[in-house]
């Protein structure tokens, strides 16, 4: 990870009925990057990836992205929009056009590019979303899982920096959850920046290289996975669960199978990697 790509420097929302959605966000996101915005529903996740995109404008405060202040005019934010890419949580909220090619196809369509050049992002859009058998079918026949694969590929197809996702496995069955994750994963090795705005404490601990808790419009805390979810005030401030994988290496402790000392794990693999530790103790209290 590099220089932030992305930052939020203090700031503050308020929709038009009264509600104050952020106050006094600041955040910073490395290049490269994988992070997970946690919260309960109302929280201020979305209303601060709206702001990352252009499509919100602060009351107060200010939206960098590569280092510079982002500009509202029409040119600036278009600039903007195709290198930070955002799937929305509703896919019908997104979705437009009659088609599943001529969804993904409209954003590069619309940059100007060549056909052959829009065919080979389309193309590659829906291989990487395991979409391509979809590609002729209208839009409003689609399943919702469906929906949400071309939501992702017609962001992908433009090819942005940084990849915006709000709540992008809900809905989603536990095989196209894997098959997203795998997806976002190999974005981020190919040098992408991915965020995601998720309730899921175990998505969270176990995916992202950095978490930001957010509360009431406000970041509660800020950290790598293991900070945040090894922090028992801040999870009881922010009313959150402790990770599943956290709970089973605390009892493993406890009960003397696994030394106190022992890294705790970040996923069931590493978890798994601790057992023979467990198993040489059960053998030594034999």
């Amino acid at each position: 990870m590099s220089g932030a790509i992305l930052e939020a420097l203090d700031l503050h929302y308020t929709y038009p009925d009264g509600t104050r959605a952020l106050r006094g966000v600041t955040l910073r996101v490395p290049e490269g990057s994988r992070v997970a915005v946690l919260g309960p529903n109302g929280a201020g996740k979305t209303t601060l990836f709206l702001h990352l995109n252009g499509l919100l404008r602060p009351r107060k405060g200010t939206v960098r992205f590569a280092g510079r202040e982002i500009r509202y005019d029409r040119k600036s934010l278009g600039e903007l929009r195709r290198a930070v890419g955002m799937v929305f949580q509703d896919p019908d909220s997104q979705l437009f056009c009659a088609s599943v090619f001529e969804e993904v196809s409209f954003g590069p369509a619309n940059l100007g590019l060549a056909p052959e050049e829009v065919r080979r992002r389309v193309r590659e859009a829906l291989r990487a979303t395991d979409a391509e058998d979809l590609a002729e079918r209208p839009t409003h026949y689609l399943s919702y899982g469906q929906k949400k694969r071309v939501c992702l590929a017609g962001v992908l197809a433009m090819e942005p920096r940084v990849l915006i996702c709000d709540e992008p496995t809900a809905g989603l069955d536990p095989r196209q959850t894997s098959g997203l994750i795998e997806l976002l994963d190999r974005i981020a090795r190919r040098g992408g920046t991915v965020l995601i705005a998720t309730q899921d404490v175990d998505l969270a601990y176990s995916w992202a290289d950095r978490v930001v808790v957010l509360k009431e419009g406000r970041v509660l805390g800020e950290g790598t996975p293991t900070e945040i979810f090894l922090d028992e005030d801040l999870l009881r401030g922010a009313d959150l669960t402790v990770p599943w994988v956290v709970e089973v290496h605390r009892e493993l402790v406890r009960r003397g199978l696994v030394p106190p000392d022992a890294p705790v794990p970040r996923n069931r693999e590493e978890l798994f990697g601790l057992l023979p530790a467990a198993e040489a103790a059960v053998r030594l209290e034999v």
